[in-house]
């Protein structure tokens, strides 16, 4: 029973840190965060879309942080990794959060996700899947669920794990909205995606393989040995005497 209470201390911990992250660096594009435990230190890499709003003036910022983490959470040695996000428009927490940015200053819901669902395609995503849930019509109206998607996108089986998935909220005054976001990124590769080659197709890989590896010398055949004929002695003086008495 310790050892639960355990996890779940460390679990809320970890969801208290990363809200307070969020509104903290909202500005800075926040994404995610990663923590590692070693027996020196306590590593907490952060994944944002620009790392010099994270590090501040001469590294004031991110000492402010490092202290509110000693001292609120209790964390030992605290040491802050900002990491930069290559490909913003293809990570879907950033994603998510500028939707709900935009949801927030009144612009309409079905122009942002369109417009959201064009640039990660563009960006070379192979689907994507925004999800909008609550108040959405506004005043009055009902919590309904939205759906808007495009490309290939899986929803069940041990494929899931190659989904990226980002989650915010969007505080409008008649409610809170949730906005989900599931990315496909580029170059993914499903198990169950089998792909049949015609029997030219694999001829054409044989040659290239075959033209890669590199060319072995034929080699020389050894030349056979002759055998060499018993040298004949020479009649040593004994055996000439005997011929001579005989």
């Amino acid at each position: 029973m310790a050892m639960e209470k355990h996890f779940i201390h460390e679990g809320v911990i970890r969801s208290e840190i990363e809200n307070l992250l969020k509104k903290e660096l909202n500005r800075a594009g926040y994404s995610s965060i990663n923590i590692q435990k070693t027996p020196l230190a306590t590593r907490i890499i952060l994944y944002v879309e620009k790392p010099p709003i994270v590090i501040g003036k001469k590294g004031r910022r991110i000492n402010t942080l490092t202290q509110i983490l000693r001292e609120k959470y209790n964390i030992e040695n605290p040491e802050i990794d900002v990491q930069k996000i290559d490909d913003p428009i293809l990570d879907p927490n950033i994603v998510a959060r500028r939707i709900a940015v935009a949801l927030e200053r009144g612009m309409n819901r079905r122009r942002v996700t369109y417009k959201a669902l064009r640039a990660v395609m563009s960006a070379g995503a192979l689907g994507i899947e925004i999800i909008l849930a609550g108040k959405i019509v506004g005043k009055g109206g009902r919590a309904r669920t939205e759906k808007y998607a495009q490309g290939y996108m899986r929803k069940a089986g041990d494929s899931v794990k190659f989904v990226r998935k980002g989650a915010t909220q969007a505080y409008l005054k008649a409610g809170v909205i949730g906005v989900k976001v599931h990315i496909v990124p580029p170059d993914t590769k499903f198990p169950d995606q089998i792909r049949v080659l015609k029997a030219s197709e694999v001829q054409k890989k044989a040659e290239e393989k075959q033209a890669l590896e590199p060319v072995e010398k034929p080699k020389k055949p050894k030349k056979a040995k002759k055998k060499e004929e018993p040298k004949k002695e020479a009649p040593t003086e004994n055996a000439a005497e005997q011929s001579a008495n005989v």
